[in-house]
């Protein structure tokens, strides 16, 4: 435990709103990009892709942002900034996941067959039967694992954004002194 640094740090403002409203707001950018590409005859062929990726990046700058400025003083410790944004992707992807959900299922079913030759490509080898294939492309199998896969990219992306927009650097809390304040608590 000694190896373990202890940092006493404080969230300034009302980061749980922030979260929901900042990832209702990316779900529904993503929802919007999603049938914009459909419009725009550049259908989607994957649950997630460069495109989704970069705009996450992208708007969890942008959102993050928005909330540091709302801050007093316009501080934020990565600790807060990290929060809102993977919170904030975390809801997003909920979000883009469902609507991903009835996209498949109802605007454009021939996703599933975009999906499916992806996946014959990949299994050069034969380890997956056809009828596995067929279950991997069901409208669940996709929009769980675009939640999946945008909730994973979230936790790098949350990272590379609260590093660059952290202006308050958390203190580092002498072992003996967590140890007084602990005992004087109970």
């Amino acid at each position: 435990m000694r190896l373990i640094r202890r940092y006493s740090s404080q969230m300034h403002g009302n980061y749980k709103k922030a979260i929901l409203r900042y990832g209702v707001y990316v779900g529904l950018i993503f929802s919007f990009v999603l049938i914009f590409r459909l419009l725009l005859v550049l259908p989607v062929s994957q649950p997630m892709s460069y495109v989704e990726n970069i705009l996450q990046l992208v708007l969890l700058f942008v959102f993050v942002y928005l909330y540091k400025r709302q801050l007093p003083e316009r501080r934020i410790n990565f600790k807060e900034a990290y929060t809102v944004a993977l919170g904030s992707a975390v809801v997003g992807s909920v979000i883009y996941g469902m609507v991903l959900y009835l996209y498949v299922l109802y605007i454009d079913p021939e996703m599933q067959t975009r999906c499916l030759e992806i996946q014959q490509r990949a299994n050069v080898n034969g380890e997956f039967s056809p009828e596995e294939l067929q279950n991997m492309v069901k409208p669940s199998y996709i929009a769980g694992s675009a939640i999946i896969l945008n909730s994973v990219m979230a936790i790098m992306w949350a990272m590379v954004v609260a590093i660059f927009l952290r202006n308050e650097r958390a203190v580092v809390v002498p072992p003996k002194e967590k140890k007084r304040k602990k005992k004087s608590l109970n």
